[in-house]
């Protein structure tokens, strides 16, 4: 994939095969570039970026926008997680729980027919209502990037997201951090952008790099 940003001279390539990493020394710039992400992620329209596949034509892909590595509030999450559960559960594991939760409606009739009240149950079982009852929630890690990780295989498996961008995520993870969330991404081939509003200089392995210096000169290393 390619993806062409009307105020960069150079065009970006998308692969899962390497990293990209935009460094945007322009205060300004950065700022306007971001911006356009965030818009993107929020459903929007960005007149400012274009993504296209291999044959040159023009898609659009689900992209997300990290910027907080503070606040992981994955209980937002539990919308798509209760989907996801109900499409993957086995057949052989939905007609255990189908039984189980057959057994339960039995017993809980016993009980309410005690009552002069004449109480119904309304017996549809769905495997939504069984996650939401047992309130299945994703617990969040101790360090960061087993929770960017996390996040990885939340967005691959669970929301389909394609694209996930980090922003100014070099500050917070060592070299050697690094090197091993890009493996990862890789290997479950989700693809990720770096952007961040300084120069780190020379690549890492794996790592494509735009360098945009504070007056606009751009360098692809």
């Amino acid at each position: 994939m390619k993806l062409k940003v009307d105020y960069f001279d150079n065009l970006l390539y998308l692969d899962n095969e390497n990293i990209l990493v935009i460094e945007i020394e322009n205060k300004s710039y950065f700022y306007k570039f971001v911006s356009d992400l965030f818009l993107i992620s929020n459903g929007g329209i960005s007149d400012n970026i274009i993504i296209f596949n291999n044959q040159n034509e023009e898609i659009s892909l689900k992209l997300k926008v990290i910027i907080d590595y503070f606040n992981f509030d994955f209980k937002k999450n539990n919308t798509d997680l209760t989907k996801y559960l109900s499409e993957n559960i086995s057949v052989e594991d939905k007609t255990t729980l189908i039984n189980l939760y057959n057994k339960l409606v039995k017993n809980y009739n016993k009980i309410l027919n005690k009552f002069d009240i004449p109480f119904d149950i309304i017996n549809d079982f769905d495997i939504s209502n069984i996650t939401k009852v047992f309130k299945v929630n994703i617990n969040q890690k101790n360090d960061l990037l087993d929770n960017l990780i996390l996040i990885f295989e939340i967005e691959k498996n669970i929301k389909n997201t394609k694209i996930l961008v980090l922003i100014n995520l070099k500050q917070y993870l060592t070299k050697e951090e690094l090197l091993e969330l890009y493996k990862y991404s890789l290997y479950i081939g989700l693809i990720i952008i770096l952007v961040d509003s300084q120069s780190y200089g020379v690549t890492l392995k794996y790592e494509k790099k735009l360098i945009v210096d504070e007056n606009l000169d751009e360098f692809m290393i």
